[in-house]
């Protein structure tokens, strides 16, 4: 895995996964924990650089979501 390319990947991720977490949680501490371990499970996930955008996304979102109701 080209750890360069998924870095830059989960970067356009990073904002995304917190604004779903605050949205969520609505303090700003554990929604930035509940993004960072959604985009450890996003960088783990095999295969995540070679989906499509969309599919990405809607990976995304559906961790930024299930991190926030365990970190909340």
């Amino acid at each position: 895995m080209d750890s360069q390319a998924l870095a830059v990947i989960l970067k356009e991720y990073e904002g995304y996964c917190y604004q779903i977490a605050y949205y969520l949680l609505q303090r700003e501490n554990s929604a930035a924990d509940a993004a960072k371990k959604a985009l450890l499970e996003l960088a783990r996930t095999p295969g995540f650089l070679t989906e499509p955008a969309a599919e990405r996304r809607q990976r995304a979102k559906r961790a930024a979501i299930k991190h926030a109701l365990t970190v909340g």
